[in-house]
């Protein structure tokens, strides 16, 4: 696509923006209110941000202009920010994480629910390519130097017997092809050697006729109907690899490139004009700035017989000194003042008045807060209102006809400068000022020592406000290493690991289309595949992505995956990673043990893990087997010491700043066998996949059928899929590959696919038996949101009751 085309997108997007933010500025002018009045809105915000954000990565991907991408960029990750904001809101609405799409929001804006699903913007690792490059080829490098490589395909050994048999079958197989070609030959010369004897009759060139054409006919229907089926959805095409997707791939792929030049000469032209306007204007402005300053500081002192304080370089220094109504010091800062005693009274009153209601009235107050819900200020919602009201004023209704090349703005880069260059001159200037401050306040204090006046000594300035929240610092146990050789170390020693290049979209489901009508008659729903892979993509790789994101988003420290065996714990860790670009420190037991022995040898783990990741962020610091180091009793035969990181996990967890973009990730299968206590004090979000629905195992039969060139008409998949749901997508998958193997798809052409051979495969795999859904759920209720809801649920009923009762008494 052209320019012209991203540049009316990112035109419409913006129209779009505007129409969201009033519906978002709305929502927070309505208050506290009743969770229904809320419900609909905050639904139908989720599902616009999501529109927005599929266009602002569309357009930032591929817009080649440098200085639109930066406002871009702020518009992206504002909307991004909102978007998860907005996640907490209905999760604290619905006081569950699983977030159910609106029909009547979908029906509204036209959209289905694979759209409603938020994507994961491409520059979380498309603008760290080089770095992830440059670690996986170290990581891959350290590897080889251990002599580690990578698993080769077993070659074929054969016993000798079983190699004469091979010998003797492709010797009969030549033999019988030679002979078939001496036969042919033979019938050949017969044939050519005959005499014909009169011509063919016209019976015969009839039925020859007759049947031909009835092939032909036949197999122009066959073609019709499979036309009709592909145009009308009921078949898919077969699958190919689109030259066409190809060719637009590398189109995207040029821009890129082009966009990687034009952001070079965009930065080059910075450096070189901030070098140039410091040469030809810097002495300029700072003689101006020096001289305004001190025509303003005479002008205070015979005012007011003072010497003025300048601000500090935070507070904004001079500019924010002459920024302020006439030469008053006045400060913004709120002061901290005791409660007066009228205050208290008062206080002490409303609490008398309080003591004095009834318990009917108490009881109404009770469900009315239940009930009521009122959203939390948005720390993104208003930075993306000022980035996109500066995109209107700047680039929305410019004319950009003669510049079709999309370079840079040379004038803007002059006035940003400008601005930059005065800032910093006028930075010096206050420093060099405080200076003369002090010494001119030295000498008039020594002035009026020498005529007797006592001169006033300055007040310690009282810290309101309470305790000082500091952190507290940690010592660094390796302050002479570089970042490298502790990279190094931790790959050696198998902590950091590689991991393959898996997509959260890879992760097949459908999502639950019947979940919100489910909420609206008072039920919770049971949720699908498809949901699973959405809330994964909103608590571990969306706040993941960006620094920006990660400091002013809900925090996000750790999160506990669980679920079966082959249910794709461990590929959501993966497909985290990937999106992400992160770093994979693999904290399992079995992965830990032997590895830095004793007491000393701990706490250098743990000290390597957390700077390297830091260093190194994004990080995931993945645990497999979470529940081990909370197992009340270790068994005999597991020699791993699992609880060796029990004390230090809540501490290892709890260490993770709203800074640091680093995520915890525990996968359990069995997470009932650990202390609850101590597994919900580690874990703050939890994540249990389901056993796989029969949209999601339906959907995952069709795609990988298809792609493997074995969906056929004669394939009932539906019984196939409802044969399939007592197992996890990962048995099923590996059930698929053992029956495609090379053989068997060379025959598909002759011999399609039955169900019946997939069956056959599947009984002798072990599926999710009735105990463990019975575990699972049981446990599930044990969790902190789903008890919190419960509970919640249980005092509204009670309340509601024992207020018709009341009632009920009164009449």
């Amino acid at each position: 696509m052209s320019n012209k085309t991203y540049n009316d997108l990112i035109c419409e997007t913006s129209e779009l923006i505007v129409e969201t933010t009033q519906a978002d500025e709305a929502v927070f002018e309505v208050g506290s209110a009743e969770k229904s009045t809320f419900e609909p809105l905050l639904c139908e915000l989720r599902v616009r941000y999501t529109i927005l954000l599929s266009r602002l990565d569309t357009v930032y991907d591929q817009i080649l202009h440098p200085q639109k991408r930066l406002i871009i960029k702020r518009l992206l990750e504002s909307c991004l920010g909102r978007l998860l904001e907005i996640k907490q809101e209905l999760v604290e609405l619905h006081l569950s994480d699983f977030t159910f799409d609106d029909d009547e929001v979908l029906q509204k804006l036209s959209l289905t629910p694979l759209e409603a699903e938020p994507c994961v913007p491409q520059y979380f690792v498309r603008e760290r390519e080089e770095h992830i490059k440059k670690r996986r080829e170290f990581i891959i490098e350290t590897l080889r130097k251990l002599g580690y490589e990578p698993p080769k395909p077993k070659p074929l050994v054969l016993t000798e017997q079983q190699a004469v048999i091979i010998i003797q079958s492709h010797e009969r197989a030549r033999q019988g092809r030679l002979r078939g070609q001496f036969m042919k030959e033979i019938r050949l010369l017969k044939e050519k050697g005959r005499d014909q004897k009169g011509e063919m009759s016209a019976s015969a060139a009839t039925a020859i006729q007759r049947v031909w054409r009835g092939f032909i006919a036949r197999r122009a229907t066959r073609r019709r109907k499979q036309e009709e089926q592909l145009l009308i959805g009921m078949q898919l095409p077969p699958y190919i690899e689109s030259k066409a997707m190809e060719r637009a791939e590398q189109v995207k792929q040029s821009r890129r490139d082009r966009q990687k030049e034009l952001e070079k000469e965009f930065q080059d032209a910075l450096e070189k004009t901030e070098e140039r306007i410091k040469v030809k204007h810097g002495a300029k402005i700072n003689e101006r700035i020096s001289d305004e300053l001190r025509r303003w500081i005479l002008e205070y002192y015979e005012r007011t017989g003072k010497l003025p304080e300048l601000p500090s370089e935070e507070g904004g220094g001079s500019r924010a000194m002459f920024s302020r109504q006439g030469t008053r010091m006045d400060s913004d800062l709120s002061k901290s003042s005791p409660v007066s005693s009228k205050d208290s009274k008062r206080s002490k009153e409303s609490k008398d008045k309080k003591s004095n209601k009834t318990e009917d009235a108490k009881n109404k107050d009770e469900v009315e807060d239940l009930k009521t819900f009122k959203c939390n200020p948005s720390s993104f919602l208003k930075d993306m209102v000022e980035a996109n009201e500066e995109y209107e004023d700047i680039w929305k209704f410019r004319d950009d006809g003669n510049n079709q090349n999309e370079k840079y703005d040379s004038d803007m880069v002059e006035r940003e400068k400008m601005l930059k260059v005065e800032q910093e001159i006028r930075n010096i200037v206050d420093e060099t000022m405080r200076s003369e401050l002090e010494l001119l306040q030295a000498a008039l204090d020594r002035d009026r020592a020498h005529k007797g006046k006592k001169s006033k000594k300055p007040q310690k300035k009282v810290r309101r406000g309470g305790k000082k929240n500091k952190k507290k610092k940690e010592k660094d146990l390796t302050p002479d290493r570089t970042t490298e050789s502790l990279f190094e170390e931790l790959v050696t020693n198998g902590i950091i690991r590689s991991y393959p290049t898996v997509k959260i979209d890879d992760f097949i489901g459908e999502k639950s289309f019947v979940g919100s009508e489910y909420r609206k008659e008072g039920k919770e729903p049971t949720p699908c595949l498809g949901d699973i892979r959405q809330l994964v993509k909103e608590y571990c790789i969306l706040p993941l992505g960006s620094e920006t994101i990660r400091a002013r988003a809900p925090l996000m420290r750790s999160v506990l995956i669980t679920g079966p065996s082959g249910s794709g714990k461990k590929m959501l860790v993966y497909a985290i990673c990937h999106e992400t670009g992160a770093t994979l420190f693999d904290l399992s037991p079995a992965n830990i043990v032997g590895k830095y022995p004793g007491k000393s040898g701990l706490i250098m783990l743990i000290h390597l893990v957390m700077k390297v990741s830091r260093l190194l962020q994004p990080s995931v610091i993945w645990m497999d087997d979470a529940e081990k180091p909370f197992v009340k009793k270790i068994p005999k035969t597991d020699k791993t010491d699992p609880k060796r990181l029990k004390k230090d996990l809540v501490k290892i967890i709890k260490g993770i700043c709203p800074e640091d973009c680093v995520l915890f990730v525990g996968t359990s299968k069995t997470p009932w066998e650990a202390e609850q206590k101590l597994l919900f004090q580690c874990y703050s979000k939890v994540i249990q996949i389901p056993r796989g629905d029969y949209g999601s195992i339906s959907l995952m039969w069709r795609t990988k059928l298809h792609r493997a060139g074995a969906l056929s008409p004669r394939l009932e998949l539906s019984c196939l899929s409802r044969l399939s749901d007592s197992y996890t997508i990962g048995t099923l998958l590996s059930a698929l590959e053992a029956i495609l193997t090379t053989k068997r798809r060379l025959q598909l052409r002759v011999c399609a696919l039955t169900a019946h051979e997939i069956a056959l495969q599947l009984s002798l795999l072990e599926p999710v038996y009735v105990e463990y859904d019975a575990a699972a759920e049981s446990w599930w209720s044990k969790t902190p949101m789903e008890r919190r809801r419960q509970r919640i649920l249980q005092r509204l009923l009670e309340l509601e009751q024992e207020i018709e009762e009341r009632t009920a008494a009164g009449k």
